[in-house]
């Protein structure tokens, strides 16, 4: 019976390990296909057809991951003041993040609401469009963050 118990225990482990062998193998090659997954910061943005403009000292920052979005904004000691992020979907150069979980008022306002955008990428640059289910309009430019 003993040896019943660790031959099982074994498969189980081995399936384990060659389902996640194959699937970061994958991985690679999803992020070929999704230009968006990485790491950006914002360079321009506009809510409501209205220019906005972080505080000086102040960087917001989105990271995309092959499933999820999520994004901060912080000041130069750190300090998040307001983020948002949950699971994204993308079909051609539609996208459409699904709030689940944030920082400030803007939880609130938008958690479990789906928001659909345009997105286009050029070069370095994300263009980020769309209205929020609050009917607030968005443009924002973001470029990818490159390593040091």
């Amino acid at each position: 019976m003993r040896r019943i118990t660790v031959t099982v225990g074994l498969a189980l482990v081995a399936a384990v390990v060659f389902a996640s062998a194959r699937a970061a193998a994958r991985e690679p090659e999803a992020k070929l296909e999704n230009k968006l997954i990485g790491t950006w910061k914002l360079v321009s943005a506009k809510y409501g057809n209205r220019e906005a403009m972080l505080p000086a000292g102040w960087t917001r920052l989105k990271h995309v991951t092959t499933t999820h979005f999520m994004w901060a904004n912080y000041d130069e000691e750190g300090k998040v003041s307001m983020a948002l992020g949950g699971p994204y979907t993308k079909d051609g150069n539609k996208y459409e993040e699904l709030p689940e979980y944030g920082v400030g008022n803007v939880l609130q306002l938008l958690k479990g609401k789906p928001q659909p955008f345009d997105w286009k990428v050029e070069g370095n640059k994300w263009y980020h469009n769309g209205k929020l289910s609050s009917g607030t309009t968005i443009e924002e430019v973001w470029e990818r963050v490159q390593n040091k």
